[in-house]
């Protein structure tokens, strides 16, 4: 299993609507829209390390208003 955070940047008003679709995806555990350099920050689950650049480049980054993505794969201490 891989967990990963994606922070998102998104244009300007559509950062809700960005979220709630982002939040829709399957590989997405949890979204949250913050303050801060990037709109929203996503926490992905994954069962295959594999599949993470096919969810953020064509799932995230297709959702309408995204911008662009700096994803950080997390690691047990």
């Amino acid at each position: 299993m891989t967990d990963a955070y994606v922070n998102i940047l998104v244009d300007p008003g559509a950062v809700t609507d960005a979220a709630n679709e982002i939040g829709d995806l399957d590989a997405v555990s949890t979204v949250h829209v913050v303050t801060g350099e990037y709109d929203v920050i996503a926490q992905l689950d994954l069962d295959d390390s594999d599949d993470l650049p096919r969810v953020v480049a064509d799932e995230i980054h297709g959702v309408a208003g995204v911008v662009d993505t700096v994803t950080n794969v997390a690691f047990e201490p």
